[in-house]
C-alpha cells in the first residue's frame, strides 16, 4: 500500500486510517523513523515498548530511570 501525503508547515504528516488501521498504530504507539539515504525514510511499529520487556524480564529486579534509559537506547538499537 503506498500513499502520498503532504507534510505540513511545521514538518508534519498524518498517517492515513487505512494505514494506521494495517499497522496496528494507535494514539500513543511508538513509531522508529530510519533515515535510508537522503530520500528514504523507513517507519517501523514498535510492538513493545522495549523498557517494559526489559521489565518483564527482570522481573523484582529495581533499577533507576538512568538505567532504564541506557537499556532502552540499547534495545532500541538491537531492533534497527
Amino acid at each position: 500500500m503506498s500513499v502520498i501525503v503532504r507534510v505540513d508547515s511545521k514538518g508534519r504528516i498524518v498517517l492515513p486510517k487505512d494505514i494506521r488501521d494495517k499497522c496496528g498504530i494507535k494514539p500513543c504507539s511508538r513509531v522508529l523513523i530510519e533515515v535510508k539515504n537522503s530520500n528514504e525514510v523507513l517507519l517501523r511499529v514498535i510492538e513493545k515498548d522495549p523498557s517494559e520487556e526489559l521489565a518483564e524480564l527482570l522481573g523484582d529486579f529495581k533499577f533507576t530511570r538512568k538505567d532504564r534509559v541506557r537499556v532502552e537506547k540499547l534495545l532500541l538499537r538491537e531492533i534497527v
